[in-house]
């Protein structure tokens, strides 16, 4: 929120980037001159749907590791069988006597833990996916998340910070990613939030991601964005008007019904739209 690293240099976030790109102006007067904003009940609603999809994400996580644990257990119980029955005895007159006297116990003891095994390996899975995440990838931090703990990235050597709300290995790359619960399509300020932790990610993990993953609406719609060159210019010039503006320019208004109808700091613009002008081209 226009904060300063230890030399005075201003530290933006990548969210505050995301709202720049929608109205400078709505930006100056909620990020610089902290003007009260009018919370909405989609906002409360978007921080519920969030919490819902991180725990619902981090139940995955815990499913998958008491498979783990009841795949360990009942391999030590069926040795611990074996064993116990005849200590003295070669291993294949072992295995012999255990099946002989105890097959049935042993069959429906393995039967029931696998059967339980699989039942939580489906539900796993189906948490997994109605996270937004591909089975085959693997999650190393999570906003929410006691298991995997979110990582947050401050560069005081780019004047930037942010935290995702997710961060994925895709081989040898790790890949931001960013929820938006509440979006019904795609819009420039998530991907530029998106590019942002890119360029985070490059600096503080080493290597830069070729893509990052939006996660939207409800049921978790993915979309990969290209960290493309062109993209990041177009980033780049955003936080050169917004240094401007920090640095004492004036802030222009990008007023339009749909985006003043939205903004949070509305009650405090004098620039903003309440309705469109009659004959106006929707």
């Amino acid at each position: 929120m226009a904060t300063r690293g230890p030399e005075g240099q201003h530290i933006i976030s990548a969210g505050e980037v995301g709202a720049f790109s929608v109205c400078p102006l709505s930006w100056k007067l909620k990020w610089i001159d902290r003007e009260d904003t009018k919370m909405e009940s989609s906002v409360e609603l978007g921080k519920q749907l969030h919490k819902s999809w991180s725990t619902l994400f981090e139940e995955s996580l815990l499913l998958t590791k008491w498979i783990r644990y009841l795949a360990v257990l009942l391999c030590s119980a069926g040795v611990f069988f074996l064993l116990i029955q005849s200590p003295k005895e070669r291993l294949d007159d072992i295995f012999f006597v255990s099946v002989q006297s105890h097959g049935l116990q042993l069959v429906v003891l393995m039967a029931a833990s696998l059967l339980v095994i699989r039942s939580f390996l489906k539900a796993a899975r189906r948490r997994h996916r109605d996270s937004g995440f591909a089975l085959s990838e693997i999650a190393v931090a999570i906003e929410g998340s006691s298991i995997l703990p979110s990582r947050e990235y401050i560069s005081v050597k780019q004047g930037l910070a942010g935290k995702p709300d997710a961060i994925l290995r895709e081989g040898d790359f790790i890949l931001p990613v960013e929820r938006k619960p509440l979006a019904k399509k795609l819009r420039d300020r998530y991907v530029a939030q998106l590019l942002v932790y890119m360029r985070l990610v490059e600096e503080f993990e080493g290597v830069r991601p070729p893509h990052g993953y939006l996660l939207l609406g409800e049921n978790c719609r993915r979309v990969k964005i290209e960290n493309q060159e062109r993209k990041q210019q177009w980033v780049t010039s955003l936080l050169s008007d917004m240094r401007r503006i920090l640095n004492g320019s004036p802030a222009k208004p990008q007023p339009h019904p749909s985006k003043c109808r939205k903004c949070d700091v509305r009650h405090r613009c004098s620039a903003r739209v309440d309705e469109r002008p009659p004959g106006t081209p929707g």
